[in-house]
């Protein structure tokens, strides 16, 4: 039998399955929680579960799929990184957000570069620059360089590349290998991502070689690109910016798999977010304006996504003002996980339930997360809350009861050190007895403390743990449901992945409510919505979250077989894809034509011997890329875009873009 491996490193839980790589069925299946300070523990923990007894030398090929780079985004980790711009003005720093990217780090801005017709405007000073970056010292571990018209002409990125690679060892990222585009400040933004994410790809992918290594797996390892597609560990290593949206990428082709349907709405809910991404005739929508995460719109081609800070691990938390609760859209480690690990935790919870009064911190946790050690540089309010949770978890109320450790609890947790946990939905489900995979006496105790400071300040009340835990599953299925529709809402306005208007989500609010309530013989009124497309519910809470989904609106949910490991199974089921852009611009003065093709600028006379050159050098560019990915029996598809006007018999031409496709598979 010929084994595919596939693995998913999420924020909560890292998966792993093996899949029969001719029948195309899932043969073994398992779930580990993702070791943050360890990556290789949960690796290893997921393959070991899903090997077993089995012959490691049947794995023909491992697929890795990973949240680790846009989480990094998300919470301002990463890398320290020089940016060398050339030929850039300061004042083009405010655009594409490059002000704020670049607060904390380096930038070098220097002569030279080129014009838009890709002629040097002046000569680099190689070794200036070089000694720039090399009195910086250990305070930078990789380097990114943009100038301004590179995608015409990349000649100085790549010479201070060189130099730089041969002086100073630091990974060197260009700007014009990862995009064409002319925009460019988005594609220096794009650089600076990328060269601060190869540490953290790397470990990733060391880690899980490294597990390879000790099962005696001795397949090759292909990683998953924020479009969906495949590439080489060896390319995500170089270009860990393409892995933005790997994880959500890859539900969407595991759903697309397990689904089978051309059209679909496919629903991602993991441990922190909700990921919302369509399917039609087949195809999963790209981004034509790139990924964007947290709002860093970057040049890497992507899968349309939704997302919302809506999942299992949400934190469910007391809203004074509305006498109501809320989920989310911050992330906690749920209560039932933390009394598994740290079993002190429950006798400090059934201290709380004692006492005669309940604030809502008695339901909180501080957790240390990783020790900094000496190296890390921090303040003495950031030490001594650090020396209060070094041995054990301990509550928010207990910590606060003498000192206040806002500021310096925010920070810590900003920096990855401290980590909080609370009530979540997969509290919820513990108690209501949908889950038993952890403590279910620490989420009974904490629904018992949170409903009863809802009853303390004039909220609502419940006749017991089960009774409120029940109606915040409700609340999280109704708010998932506004997900969908915000998704569907969305894409007919062209808009996808934009919040809504604060009107729109409070009708839709409304609606939910209505509907819900419409149940009762008292209420005269009920609203609902249809959705015309199958909703597909993925990841380890959707069996729990989805079906009740049903019941705020008309809509065909389903929750294939093999949900929760999805990222894991679309890992392994993708394809390798890769595209190459060149431009034609015309030649003042005369019918000769520029071509800019990255290996060589080439005048010609005329348009179409230009366009021929160009498709082959685009297409070299496009099939070489696509096997340095890993793909074999490479497919081509040539695209060309002329922008031309006629006007009284006279054609004047400004531009043709060529884009060449290579597919191919994964051997």
């Amino acid at each position: 039998m010929t084994l595919r491996l596939g693995i998913d490193t999420g924020g909560t839980y890292t998966d792993a399955v093996l899949v029969d790589g001719v029948a195309q069925t899932v043969v073994k299946k398992s779930k580990s929680l993702t070791t943050r300070h360890d990556l290789i523990e949960g690796i290893a923990e997921s393959i070991g579960k899903t090997l077993g007894e089995r012959n490691p030398k049947d794995i023909s090929l491992v697929c890795l799929s990973t949240t680790l780079a846009t989480n990094a985004i998300v919470e301002g980790h990463g890398a320290k990184a020089a940016l060398v711009l050339m030929g850039y003005r300061s004042s083009q720093m405010a655009l594409a957000n490059l002000d704020e990217a670049t607060r904390d780090m380096p930038v070098i801005m220097v002569e030279g570069g080129h014009d838009a017709a890709g002629q040097e405007n002046c000569p680099l000073d190689v070794k200036a620059v070089v000694d720039k970056i090399e009195a910086l010292g250990s305070s930078i571990s990789a380097v990114a360089i943009s100038g301004m018209f590179s995608v015409r002409n990349p000649a100085h990125e790549v010479a201070l590349r060189e130099k730089l690679l041969e002086v100073t060892g630091f990974p060197v990222t260009c700007g014009h290998e990862l995009s064409a585009s002319l925009d460019a400040p988005r594609r220096a933004l794009t650089a600076l991502i990328n060269a601060r994410l190869i540490p953290l790809i790397k470990n990733l992918i060391v880690a899980t070689r490294a597990t390879m290594n000790a099962h005696g797996i001795e397949a090759p390892l292909m990683v998953v690109r924020g479009d969906g597609t495949l590439v080489s560990s060896d390319f995500a290593e170089h270009s860990p910016v393409e892995t933005i949206l790997s994880g959500p990428a890859a539900s969407v082709v595991g759903a697309q798999f397990l689904a089978n349907r051309p059209d679909m709405l496919v629903s991602d809910v993991g441990g922190t977010t909700t990921d919302v991404a369509l399917i039609k005739n087949g195809q999963p929508l790209l981004s034509s304006e790139g990924a964007s995460v947290n709002g860093w719109r970057t040049m890497v081609e992507a899968v349309k996504i939704d997302t919302h800070g809506l999942g299992g691990d949400s934190e469910i938390l007391y809203d004074r003002e509305q006498r109501d609760f809320t989920i989310g859209p911050h992330k906690v480690m749920p209560l039932c996980v933390l009394a598994e690990r740290h079993p002190n935790v429950l006798s400090e919870l059934k201290t709380f339930l004692d006492a005669p009064w309940t604030k809502t911190n008695m339901a909180r946790f501080i957790v240390l997360q990783s020790d900094p050690g000496d190296a890390v540089r921090l303040t003495s309010q950031q030490r001594a809350l650090i020396n209060e949770v070094s041995s054990h978890p301990q509550s928010m109320q207990s910590v606060f009861a003498e000192r206040h450790f806002s500021l310096a609890m925010k920070r810590l947790i900003e920096m990855g050190i401290l980590t909080l946990a609370g009530f979540t939905p997969t509290d919820a489900a513990h108690v209501c007895g949908w889950q038993s995979d952890w403590s279910p006496e620490a989420s009974e105790m904490g629904a018992t403390l949170l409903s009863r400071y809802s009853k303390f300040n004039l909220g609502k009340s419940w006749p017991d743990a089960a009774a409120f835990a029940e109606s915040m599953l409700s609340k999280m299925s109704r708010q998932s449901a506004l997900c969908l529709m915000t998704a569907m809402i969305n894409d007919s306005n062209g808009v996808f992945g934009k919040p809504l208007h604060p009107r729109n989500r409070a009708l839709l609010e409304s609606m939910f409510a209505s509907g819900d309530a419409a149940k009762d013989s008292g209420n005269w009124l009920g609203m609902s919505a249809r959705l015309n497309v199958p909703v597909i519910g993925i990841g380890a809470p959707a069996r729990s979250f989805y079906p009740p989904i049903a019941g705020f609106m008309e809509a065909d949910v389903i929750v294939p077989e093999h949900a929760e490991v999805a990222n894991a199974i679309g890992a392994v089921v993708g394809v390798v894809r890769q595209s190459a852009q060149i431009t034609i611009s015309p030649v003042s003065g005369n019918r000769r034509v520029l071509v800019h093709a990255p290996q060589e600028q080439r005048e010609f006379d005329g348009l179409e011997p230009g366009a021929e050159w160009a498709i082959e050098m685009a297409t070299e560019l496009a099939v070489n890329k696509a096997t340095a990915a890993g793909g074999t029996g490479i497919e081509v598809r040539v695209d060309r875009q002329d922008n031309a006007v006629e006007e009284g018999g006279q054609v004047t031409f400004f531009e043709s873009i060529i884009v060449v496709t290579a597919t191919g598979r994964v051997a």
